[in-house]
């Protein structure tokens, strides 16, 4: 039900067109001849920016509750998921 958008025919009509757009796009994509790459080709050097994972002590709840809007001292209190106001 919440995937489901309301839209005016207006609205229809742009994005019908802009999707037509994108397909013909698509479209003129798939008719590049690829045969000469190979598949694992890159346009840059790819490189890991990834940081080291190096074990840590936790920080523990009370440091990580310490700028929580809400909390009931060892959790996050949050609202329902469709609810406009915290259940808590």
């Amino acid at each position: 039900m919440l995937a489901r958008v309301g839209l005016s025919d207006a609205e229809k009509d742009r994005l019908l067109g802009e999707l037509e757009a994108i397909l013909d796009h698509i479209a003129r994509l798939q008719q590049v001849d690829t045969s000469s790459l190979a598949e694992t080709a890159q346009v840059g050097d790819l490189v890991n920016v990834m940081r080291a994972d190096e074990p840590e002590e936790p920080i523990g709840a009370a440091a990580a509750l310490r700028n929580a809007p809400v909390s009931d001292g060892n959790y996050f209190v949050v609202g329902a998921i469709q609810g406009a106001e915290l259940d808590g």
